[in-house]
């Protein structure tokens, strides 16, 4: 007997066959409709070529981030139960597509030892989806995650997974008891199940299994037609956003909007950054319809986590319902489908999407609202929206969510590497910073005096004189134009200006020094790289910083620069190539001091002695998250005979950010607990009596969080540099 059953076992009858199709073409076009008009809201966003090319790497990209899921599975929960449902949907996607094969194409090949593993394989893997659906049902409704939010469009999708899983089962346990089929050990769950229909009638287990499959049918259906107004649609909008997410900008340069003092010599009109939706691109629309609301990000956030109005998944999300709102009433760019059609998606989209998605429409208004302890616990995201649709042209920040938002971020890049489907929350706050900062002048009280001191004497400290005054007493030779070393040593503003970091310059120097290189700096010439003004949106600003450092960095001749401040490496290093090249021929090596020391140590050109400690290190955001630099400045202590390092929970590629990043030195606004004091609280927490820095803006948050905890005397503070310059052995 050849291994194999009948498909439409109890179903095959003229009318049932003609009823299925005609209402699977029914679903099939719904859905069809709704795709299409979300291809259309991309499509009516704003070019942004930088996301095309390319596409083996793209694909390269989607097979490692969406196929394997490798976002997905940094954490070990998600991971685990992520993975029985994606897996077991693609091998029941797989089943059901072997079944049309076989069945409607008249190709057979649904029989035989193929069709007993695939049989098995589905009442496995099914059974692994439904388990997985499980998991997230508990951590949703019994754990109540903050993370997770809970509105009938949150849990639609994963309601409907459940029950066709079990509507399966049910179907197929029904055909093995009737028909007592001689291969149903190859459908373990389904025979386990069929047990429970002892007693039954064959007639009763008939007629019951009919039912159950109409059923089963019209969820199915129901799941087709819903797909694109639902969460559901992550799976299309995801795998796109993934293809779609490489800019070719490194991930610590910001978007360069051109020359501006050629655009203002243009005479022509322009607008900077974001302001309404209408200014985003195709790429930042696909942003938004890519969030599967998971909450990630909102997990990662310091912002969030310290009380600050900011949760990047409510940024996104709010954006997101915002457009989709504005899109149904045809308001950012007509509808190339019917006038009936376009109202039917307007309705599923506002009577369905939205309205199960915690909006609640003002008819006066003709907007939505959407506020409420379901948002998160904390209290400022709960209200940070506004006022949902109505008019294109209300800006994002300020008309449809609080301004404060967007000026709580600092930065780190937490949120972005936290996303599993490619979203660069980052962007879209820095954009809609250049925006407010640019176009209409709204720029934080507390951030206005750094930025008119950059502006008055290019550095936010001091008159320029006094930016060699940590030099007493040290052989450094400062470069004048037509000079020519092995390394340039960019000392930065705060190691310049701050008494406490200027130790971690003349640390560094003294390391130099000791192991003989051809070194210099700039000395008075050498300006802010202006990376605060465009954290900050001042665009103009930072390209009027950039411009004079790039011409002063072209007057002389060197092949490595060597920052000790992430924030400047990175900028040197990632965004100061959008303006032009740094030397007259090949272009100089841009590396941060902890790769510096490394190598220095590694070729036994300085030597450290042996002591005993231990340490903690913190990761600086602008050098691991933005430059995936986080092994240099941990080898670097380790080279010392005796240290010990300890890792923080939350290290590396998850280390909690000082908040000092996107000009929070600069703008402490006050609202919910400090970052640093919480990010030293995780560094107590390990035991350690010593926090190792890789960042002078790191240095000063964690030294001001010792002392807002009460620790000056059991925790000290240090740069790496000051940890092997005081363990240097003479050669």
């Amino acid at each position: 007997m050849n291994p194999t059953r009948e498909i439409l076992w109890n179903v095959s009858s003229i009318g049932n066959v003609i009823a299925m199709y005609g209402l699977l073409v029914v679903a099939v076009l719904i859905g069809a409709l709704g795709v299409f008009r979300h291809a259309e809201l991309v499509a009516s966003g704003k070019d942004a070529p930088e996301h095309l090319g390319k596409p083996f790497f793209r694909f390269l990209d989607l097979y490692q981030w969406g196929l394997f899921q490798r976002g997905v599975v940094k954490q070990r929960f998600a991971a685990a139960a992520h993975t029985l449902v994606y897996v077991g949907f693609l091998v029941l996607l797989f089943t059901t597509t072997m079944v049309f094969i076989d069945n409607d194409l008249g190709i057979r090949i649904y029989q035989g030892k193929f069709y007993l593993a695939v049989t098995v394989l589905s009442d496995v893997f099914g059974f692994g989806l439904l388990l997985g659906c499980l998991l997230f049902a508990h951590r949703r409704y019994i754990e109540n995650a903050d993370l997770v939010h809970n509105r009938p469009a949150d849990g639609m999708f994963l309601g409907i997974l459940i029950l066709l899983v079990i509507q399966g089962f049910i179907l197929e346990a029904l055909r093995i008891y009737v028909t007592n089929d001689p291969w149903a050990l190859y459908s373990p769950v389904g025979f386990i199940l069929s047990k429970a229909f002892y007693g039954l009638s064959a007639k009763a287990a008939s007629t019951l299994h009919y039912f159950t499959w109409w059923f089963h049918t019209l969820t199915v259906y129901l799941l087709v037609a819903a797909f694109p107004y639902s969460k559901a649609f992550h799976i299309l909008a995801s795998s796109a956003n993934l293809y779609f997410r490489s800019s070719g900008r490194p991930k610590g340069a910001l978007k360069s909007p051109g020359d501006l003092e050629k655009l203002l010599e243009s005479g022509e009109d322009f607008s900077l950054g974001l302001d309404t939706i209408k200014d985003y691109s195709w790429k930042q629309l696909l942003d938004l319809e890519a969030c599967t609301s998971c909450g990630r990000c909102q997990d990662a956030c310091p912002a969030y986590n310290s009380g600050k109005p900011l949760s990047p998944k409510w940024l996104i999300l709010d954006s997101r319902n915002h457009a989709l709102a504005l899109h149904a009433e045809q308001k950012l760019a007509p509808s190339k489908l019917p006038l009936p059609l376009a109202k039917f998606d307007a309705l599923l989209t506002s009577g369905m999407y939205l309205s199960s998605s915690g909006l609640t429409h003002d008819s006066q208004s003709n907007t939505y609202l959407t506020s409420g302890s379901f948002r998160a616990k904390n209290k400022l995201v709960q209200e940070s929206s506004t006022r949902i649709g109505g008019l294109a042209d209300r800006s994002i920040a300020g008309d449809v969510i609080n301004e404060d938002v967007f000026w709580s971020c600092t930065t780190c890049h937490a949120c972005v590497t936290a996303c599993p489907v490619g979203i660069n929350h980052v962007d879209h706050i820095l954009e809609h910073r250049r925006n407010m900062a640019l176009m209409k002048g709204k720029i934080p009280h507390e951030a206005q005096a750094t930025l008119k001191a950059l502006e008055n004497r290019g550095n936010p400290f001091g008159a320029p004189e006094e930016r060699i005054s940590w030099l007493s007493g040290l052989d450094v030779p400062i470069l004048k134009p037509g000079d020519s070393v092995d390394y340039l040593y960019w000392v930065g503003c705060v190691s310049a200006y701050d008494k406490r970091k200027q130790k971690i310059a003349r640390a560094l120097a003294q390391i130099m020094n000791a192991a003989g290189l051809s070194f210099g700096i700039l000395g008075t010439v050498e300006g802010c790289t202006g990376d605060p003004a465009r954290r900050l949106g001042e665009e103009n600003l930072f390209q009027t910083l950039a411009k004079k450092n790039i011409e002063i960095l072209r007057s002389v001749s060197f092949k490595t620069l060597v920052a000790n401040c992430p924030h400047c490496f990175n900028t040197i290093k990632n965004e100061y190539p959008q303006f032009g090249n740094l030397g007259a021929g090949k272009e100089p090596e841009i590396i941060h001091h902890s790769v510096l020391l490394k190598r220095l140590l590694a070729e036994k050109k300085i030597t450290v002695g042996e002591t005993y400690g231990e340490y903690t290190f913190h990761d600086p955001c602008y050098l691991g998250r933005y430059n995936d630099e986080y092994e240099a400045p941990r080898d670097s202590i380790k080279a010392v005979k005796g240290l010990k390092i300890i890792e923080m929970e939350k290290s590396k590629e998850q280390g909690m950010c000082c908040g000092a990043g996107g000009g929070h030195f600069w703008m402490d606004m006050k609202v919910g607990e400090r970052v640093n004091v919480i990010r030293t609280e995780q560094a107590a927490a390990t035991g350690a009596n010593k926090v190792a820095t890789a960042c002078p803006f790191c240095m000063q948050m964690m030294e001001d969080g010792v002392k807002l905890t009460g620790r000056e005397e059991s925790m000290q503070v240090r740069d790496i540099a000051e940890v092997i310059a005081e363990n240097l052995v003479a050669h």
